[in-house]
């Protein structure tokens, strides 16, 4: 039985975040594939909070043993680096490097999930045995500099969630190690009850969707002035779910949800005229991942390069850039439901072509095994 280790800096039912989501799903789907798979995380809960969210030490979720240890009072990126050239250095947290150096002679590999942060930096450089390195990383000036270098040197293999970020990493950083598109799964939810969530949520008028992080940095701005601009020709709100990290402006027919089940949020999607994307910089855009497994169309921010490829490769959105392309995108849509459906279609299509769990697991246990076999070729020829 292989053993693996996942690293993630935060790990849970209750933790959100592209990374995070997809630790999480790999882990349990390696689990019940037969290997032996422990996470090793810390006990926060999310980024903005530095409380002990969760207990430390071990506990077992859906077939899947975890380690958690605590986040450290003082922050820093660690001995030996330079503490101003590590973006993001949270979660702070030297005993879950120490439990990695320790934990290393019962695992056969160890694959970590985010390339920013102290566990990345800090825990892979520390390692002996092979590595993988999911980077989830998005365009940014700060992108980990070169005090970070053994985080792209290291990893026998990266894998990705898109190409525009295998394309960003392989130009910025040039890696050693195999790169591998392996893209993420999303989940093709068919019994979805949309007219339920409507009268529980006392939704009447039509509806566009935003599904995510309610913070700075999002975009949110920019769409909520471009959504002020749209009430003037239309009667459409404009919903939102995730959790709040930001004050919301008072415009009629702007409705905030607050953070829901997962039933809720697909059926929001499947309720909605279309989702809006609206963040300049993302990893994956998994929310438009989501609006395309039920079947609607999105518009997205032109400036985010994954959030283009994934309109430009499915057909299934359009994209805007500024207030005027943002209402002329409106229009098409919203006046034309033939081609709201039939983007719909296309979105779909493009999902399960591309973002089934089968698909990428069996990209993800290729990688594996690849990488196994190189490791037990070198042994014999020693």
């Amino acid at each position: 039985m292989i053993a693996i280790g996942i690293v993630v800096p935060r790990y849970g039912l209750d933790v959100v975040g592209s990374a995070e989501t997809l630790a999480r799903h790999v882990a349990e789907r390696l689990a019940r594939q037969g290997a032996r798979v422990t996470v090793f995380t810390t006990c926060a809960r999310d980024a903005h909070s530095r409380h002990e969210d969760h207990p430390g030490g071990e506990s077992l979720l859906k077939g899947v043993r975890i380690r958690r240890f605590p986040v450290a009072c003082e922050r820093g990126a660690g001995p030996g680096s330079d503490n101003k050239n590590v973006r993001g250095s949270e979660p702070f947290s030297p005993d879950l490097v120490q439990g990695l150096i320790v934990a290393q002679e019962q695992v056969d590999l160890f694959i970590f999930f985010s390339a920013a942060g102290y566990p990345a930096v800090e825990g892979i450089k520390a390692l002996s045995k092979p590595v993988i390195l999911f980077p989830v990383v998005r365009e940014e000036p700060s992108l980990l500099p070169a005090a970070a270098a053994e985080v792209w040197s290291r990893p026998r293999a990266l894998f990705f969630l898109t190409g525009a970020e295998m394309e960003l990493v392989r130009r910025r950083f040039a890696p050693p190690g195999k790169l591998r598109l392996v893209r993420t799964g999303v989940e093709i939810g068919s019994a979805v009850d949309e007219q339920s969530f409507r009268r529980r949520f006392q939704l009447i008028a039509p509806y566009l969707l935003y599904a995510g992080s309610c913070e700075a940095g999002r975009g949110l701005e920019e769409m909520f002035a471009h959504y002020q601009a749209l009430k003037r020709e239309a009667y459409v709100d404009l919903v939102l779910i995730g959790r709040k990290r930001m004050d919301l402006p008072v415009i009629q027919g702007l409705k905030y949800l607050g953070f829901v089940s997962e039933e809720d949020k697909l059926a929001a999607f499947r309720g909605a005229l279309l989702s809006l994307q609206p963040a300049p910089q993302q990893s994956l855009a998994l929310a438009a991942l989501e609006s395309f497994s039920m079947r609607t169309p999105v518009l997205v921010n032109r400036r985010c390069p994954v959030l283009l490829e994934h309109v430009e490769a499915s057909g299934a959105g359009l994209a805007y850039d500024g207030e005027e392309e943002f209402l002329e995108g409106f229009r098409r849509l919203y006046r034309r439901p033939a081609l709201r459906q039939k983007m719909g279609e296309k979105g779909l299509e493009y999902v399960k072509r591309f973002y089934s769990w089968e698909a990428v697991m069996g990209e993800i246990q290729a990688g594996i095994a690849e990488i196994l076999e190189i490791k037990k070729t070198s042994d014999v020829r020693r």
